[in-house]
């Protein structure tokens, strides 16, 4: 590690990538490099993400240790981010291959329930849609955080629905011997 960088390992909708912040504006991820700088628009608004001169509305939820939750653009992701070392420790001890438990889906924002594309007893991958939120005349797509089976559908289409009230909750899928 040089100078000035940090290294963290992310999970994002079922996939690993390597992130290498610094140094000064530079983020790297999965040996891209990126120039970016994160400015705050106010403790309601969040964030606004500059990346290669391109604007990002940003939104980000401590969930737990290591997880997050994201809203980027006005897409709602779960997300799991290990520093150099936590990563590494999990490596050397297996936690990796270990049963994780798939956050339900929330709500980002208030909003009305304009589509469920999912059943009960339904599989879904990781970035699949699941629901369509709308919110200030923007249809949001939810998408699945992790391949899950769907347990539980807790709204309907025509539901008004508050910030982070769960929409649709999820079982582990089995993993493949």
């Amino acid at each position: 590690m040089t100078g000035g960088e940090t290294r963290y390992a992310v999970a994002l909708s079922g996939k690993q990538h390597e992130v290498v912040i610094g140094p000064g504006d530079a983020v790297t991820v999965d040996g891209r490099r990126y120039e970016a700088s994160l400015a705050s628009a106010g403790a309601a608004a969040g964030h606004s993400l500059l990346m290669n001169g391109a604007s990002h509305d940003l939104l980000a939820r401590h969930a737990g240790p290591g997880a997050w939750e994201i809203e980027a653009d006005g897409r709602a992701f779960a997300v799991e981010v290990l520093d150099e070392r936590a990563a590494a420790v999990r490596r050397l001890s297996g936690a990796a291959k270990g049963p994780r438990s798939v956050p339900s889906l929330k709500a980002p924002m208030p909003g009305l329930v304009v589509r469920i594309t999912v059943a009960p007893g339904e599989t879904v991958a990781a970035g699949d849609r699941v629901a369509i939120i709308e919110a200030m005349k923007m249809e949001n797509e939810l998408r699945a955080a992790a391949d899950a089976c769907v347990a539980k559908v807790l709204v309907s289409p025509g539901q008004a629905v508050e910030k982070d009230q769960v929409l649709v909750e999820f079982a582990n899928q089995a993993a493949a011997p």
